[in-house]
């Protein structure tokens, strides 16, 4: 199996209890591939010094850029 589709494919095929045991599998996948990404964004994040403060600020500028008071 090598694309998104035949994989669908096959875990349409799988009966109830082996679905439940590739969804636990699945989850465990994209938790470690989130906290991957999220100590990879964090580092970089850190090293240029950007605080959660700084973040909100540059948030809010990205919401309302364009619009007048």
């Amino acid at each position: 199996m090598s694309t998104v589709g035949e994989i669908i494919k096959a875990a349409e095929g799988l009966p109830p209890e082996e679905f439940l045991k590739l969804r636990t599998r699945l989850d465990r996948v994209e938790e470690r591939l989130w906290n991957r990404e999220l100590g990879r964004v964090t580092a970089k994040h850190r090293k240029k010094k950007l605080t959660d403060a700084k973040i909100d600020e540059l948030v809010l500028k990205r919401r309302y850029r364009g619009r007048r008071p």
